[in-house]
């Protein structure tokens, strides 16, 4: 009869031998599971399809709206365009206009009160009217202002707003006024967009 000692060190001894020889005869077992789950292939990712540009797309992109919201000197007075809704007259087919915009600087340079006033939703159409004081129809880039300037001595345009505004040369420069005392040098332009011309002037040609 065997000791009660004996009986479970012998009990001991066949359990591990049935464990190692189940080992044995599944060597790769584990192994084969993890490789099975490392070689599940990824499933594709879902990217969204890639829209072709239209040649309206495309005339938006270069438009003088968006050359004027690229502008660095010009975040203010494209502010101003958003705020007065005159995007999408600067963004569509329509035009061509040529846009003399005003620098951050010039905006910044008003009084409070005015600045406050152009932000103030009741005051809107003022805000349009001293906008399309700057927006000129047509394409006057810089070699067509230059050439009128040449013959005539200076170039006179009118503005969307019913006011004219002269341009003459200062140097190598233009300049352009606005008839009412306001001279603003032109500090870059033209920059050409699909529907017309952009230029950064110094001044606010009319804040009236």
């Amino acid at each position: 009869m065997l000791k009660p000692t004996t009986f479970l060190i012998l009990s001991l001894v066949a359990l591990l031998t049935f464990s190692c020889k189940n080992d044995s005869q599944n060597p790769d077992k584990n192994e084969t599971e993890s490789v099975a789950v490392e070689a599940a292939p990824e499933l594709p990712k879902k990217r969204a399809a890639k829209k072709d540009l239209t040649e309206q797309d495309i005339a938006v992109i270069k438009s003088v709206m968006a050359r004027v919201m690229n502008d660095g000197y010009l975040k203010r007075f494209a502010s101003y365009l958003v705020t007065a809704e005159l995007t999408d007259l600067l963004s569509n087919n329509s035009g061509p206009f040529t846009v003399f915009g005003a620098t951050d600087t010039a905006i910044e340079s008003l009084p409070a009160k005015k600045r406050n006033f152009y932000s103030n939703p009741e005051n809107k159409e003022q805000l349009i009217i001293m906008l399309k004081s700057h927006i000129v129809e047509g394409n006057y880039d810089k070699s067509t202002l230059l050439q009128t300037i040449d013959k005539s001595g200076k170039a006179t345009i009118k503005t969307l707003a019913g006011t004219t505004l002269t341009v003459t040369k200062s140097g190598e420069g233009l300049m352009v006024s606005n008839g009412k005392g306001v001279n603003a040098k032109v500090i870059k332009g033209s920059v050409e967009g699909s529907n017309g011309s952009v230029y950064v002037v110094d001044a606010l040609l009319n804040a009236n």
